[in-house]
C-alpha cells in the first residue's frame, strides 16, 4: 500500500516524488506553488500554511494538495487509471486536457457526470470542487469524471471545445465506461459553471478538427451549476473575462458568451445554487439565470442559501451543505 502524504510532508517532497509529480499538474495547478520560496518548500505543510498564501491572498490549500497527491499515489500504486486523454492526435496544446474518472466498475449503464471545477479560467480547482464532488457523485451511483480543461494563457473557444469533446468522448465510449449515453450531466462551479452554462446553449457550435466524434451528440441531458458566473456583461468578474477572452474590450464575444442572452426554451433540465453572501461571483448571476429559465419555461430549480460564500464545493459546514442531495432528487423526479 502506498504511504500517504500527510501534513508532516513537505511541498518539496511531493514535487520530487516520481509517483505523483508527472500527473500532479492535472489536478493541482502550478500557480498555487510556483512562486513559493525554497525555505517554505522545505517546511512541513502544517507549518508552511502558517506563512504562505496563494497569489490570490487565500491560505495555501495544503489539504487540497494532499487530496490530489494521495489520489495519484494510490492509483498508481494499485495500477489504476489516473486520467484519460480525450484529444488523441490533436497536438501538444491539448495533451493536458484529460478526464479523471471515478467509476463504479460493477455498473454497466449508469448515469454520468462531467465535473468542471472553477478557477477563473486560469486554473482548475480539483482539490475542492473536483475530487470531493466526484467521490460523492460516484457514491450516488454516477460514473463521475473531472475535466481538466484548457485555461489561460490559451483562450476561448478552447475550454468550450474541451467540454464538448468530453461529452462526446463519454458517449462514444459508453460501453467501456459503463455509462448510459442518454443520461449525461455536466456540472460546473464558478467559472466552470459559466463553461457548463454556455455549452448547454451552444453545444452544436463548436467544430472538432479531428472529426473523430462528429456522429455523437454533445447536448448534455442535465446541467448542475454551483455559484456560477453567468453574465460577461452585468456584475462582471474581470479576471474571468481577461483569462477567457484576453481582455475586457471584446464586447461582441462577451454578449455571445453571456448565458442569460443565449438560452432557449429547450435548454437542458437545470439545477443551480449560490450563496447570498458570495463576494466573488455575485448571486445576481444565479438569479439572472433563474429569471431567464422561468421566462423560457425551461425545467429548472434554483436554491439561494443565506451564507457560505464562494468556492465551497460540497458546502460542508455551511447552510449550503446538502445541495447535492437536493439536486439529485430534483433530477430523479
Amino acid at each position: 500500500m502506498a504511504e500517504l502524504f500527510t501534513m508532516n510532508t513537505t511541498l518539496k517532497e511531493i514535487l520530487e516524488n516520481e509517483r505523483v509529480n508527472k500527473k500532479l499538474n492535472y489536478m493541482f495547478s502550478e500557480l498555487y506553488y510556483k512562486d513559493i520560496r525554497p525555505m517554505f518548500r522545505k517546511m512541513k505543510l502544517k507549518n508552511m500554511v502558517k506563512f504562505v498564501k496563494t497569489p490570490w491572498g487565500t491560505p495555501f490549500p495544503a489539504e487540497g494538495l494532499l487530496r490530489c497527491a494521495n489520489l495519484i499515489s494510490e492509483r498508481r500504486q494499485n495500477g489504476e487509471l489516473v486520467s484519460i486523454p480525450i484529444w488523441q492526435g490533436a497536438g501538444d496544446s491539448r495533451e493536458n486536457v484529460v478526464l479523471v474518472p471515478f467509476l463504479n466498475k460493477e455498473m454497466k449503464k449508469a448515469p454520468a457526470v462531467i465535473i468542471c471545477p472553477g478557477g477563473a479560467y486560469n486554473r482548475v480547482a480539483f482539490h475542492n470542487e473536483g475530487i470531493p464532488v466526484a467521490q460523492r457523485m460516484q457514491q450516488a451511483g454516477y460514473q463521475a469524471f473531472i475535466l481538466n480543461y484548457t485555461v489561460a494563457p490559451q483562450l476561448y473557444p478552447k475550454p468550450q471545445e474541451d467540454l464538448v469533446r468530453a461529452i462526446r468522448f463519454v458517449r462514444k465510449n459508453h460501453e467501456k465506461l459503463g455509462v448510459n449515453p442518454e443520461d449525461v450531466m455536466i456540472m460546473g462551479f464558478s467559472a466552470g459553471g459559466h463553461l457548463c452554462a454556455t455549452v448547454g446553449a451552444l453545444y452544436d457550435r463548436y467544430e472538432d478538427d479531428t472529426h473523430r466524434y462528429d456522429d455523437v451528440s454533445a447536448r448534455p441531458d442535465k446541467i448542475c451549476l454551483g455559484y456560477p458566473l453567468i453574465s460577461l456583461i452585468t456584475d462582471i468578474h474581470e479576471g474571468c473575462i481577461e483569462n477567457l477572452l484576453g481582455g475586457t474590450d471584446h464586447m461582441e464575444d462577451r454578449r455571445a458568451l453571456s448565458a442569460e442572452m443565449i438560452l432557449s426554451k429547450d435548454y437542458p433540465k437545470t439545477y443551480l445554487w449560490a450563496c447570498e453572501d458570495d463576494t466573488v461571483v455575485n448571486c445576481s448571476h444565479t438569479k439572472m439565470m433563474d429569471d431567464v429559465l422561468n421566462n423560457k419555461k425551461a425545467p429548472h430549480m434554483m436554491h439561494l442559501f443565506e451564507s457560505g460564500g464562494h468556492g465551497i464545493g460540497l458546502g460542508e459546514g455551511t447552510p449550503a451543505q446538502g445541495w447535492i442531495e437536493e439536486a439529485l432528487a430534483f433530477f430523479e423526479a
